[in-house]
């Protein structure tokens, strides 16, 4: 096909879209949906006629066969860009570790960004996932956020099993500026920490969702997430996870970090 029947079939996607939801829409119908003139529902209509994607059925247009399956694609297609591009810093850093990431595993995703009256959001979007799950493993390249550390822990000791690969830096901070809460989350038994220095990015895997995000550098703070129920994402969000879960040391090994994990004291572990 040339390129410039492709770039019709992008131009005219609003039409198909529309057609695809409605079945049959006659020309009023098209420009009330569409809110363009009579004169562009003709124009429109007439390239999609000549190109044999629609044609008219008692005075109602409707798709062909070809029409549907095009309509189809192009709206894969258009998910599937719409979410690289709002992924384009999660696409970066899995080319830079070699991850193979599939956007179109992530088109029908949840995607939460931050704003600049809300630079929260996409951990607030977390937390709703965590609220309603009862289990969550990840691989987590930052600190977590202080607002949320209470919330999280209270989940965890009332039974979220939780299991999180983080870098050295970030479980030093952890049991070294909350121990108690630390040595009360570990006691419950439901949480358990590996240690990996080269994490890509963020992800999560609860009960029902998967999700990926990534980080602001300067603030350090979630900057987009993405989460998604589709079987597709799954598969390569458990794949992804049990690759740095293998390479990673269990903290109670970890030579640097060993001796912080509570209940060791200094000297235990050499």
């Amino acid at each position: 096909m040339d390129t410039e029947r492709l770039v019709e079939l992008i131009r005219r996607a609003p039409v198909l879209a529309a057609l695809q939801d409605a079945e049959s829409m006659d020309r009023r119908d098209l420009e009330a949906e569409l809110e363009v003139s009579k004169s562009t529902v003709h124009r429109l209509t007439r390239s999609l006629r000549e190109h044999g994607l629609i044609e008219r059925e008692a005075g109602a247009f409707v798709l062909t066969p070809l029409g549907r399956a095009c309509a189809r694609e192009v709206a894969s297609f258009t998910a599937t860009v719409e979410t690289a591009w709002e992924l384009a810093p999660v696409l970066a850093a899995a080319d830079a570790h070699d991850v193979a990431f599939d956007a179109a595993a992530f088109a029908d995703a949840t995607v939460t960004t931050a704003a600049p009256g809300n630079p929260y959001r996409p951990v607030e979007r977390f937390m709703t996932l965590v609220d309603a799950t009862d289990e969550l493993r990840g691989l987590d390249p930052a600190i977590i956020n202080p607002l949320h550390i209470d919330a999280l822990h209270e989940r965890i000791v009332g039974g979220m099993t939780t299991e999180v690969v983080f870098p050295t830096s970030v479980v030093a901070e952890l049991l070294e500026t909350n121990p108690e809460r630390a040595e009360r989350t570990f006691a419950s038994g439901n949480f358990s920490i590996l240690v990996h220095d080269d994490l890509p990015f963020g992800l999560t895997l609860c009960a029902e969702r998967v999700g990926v995000g990534s980080y602001d550098d300067d603030t350090g703070l979630l900057r987009t997430y993405a989460d998604t129920d589709a079987p597709a994402a799954r598969e390569w969000a458990e794949a992804v996870y049990d690759d740095y879960r293998d390479a990673a040391i269990p903290l109670g090994e970890h030579p640097d970090l060993a001796r912080l994990h509570p209940g060791m004291t200094v000297g235990e572990n050499e």
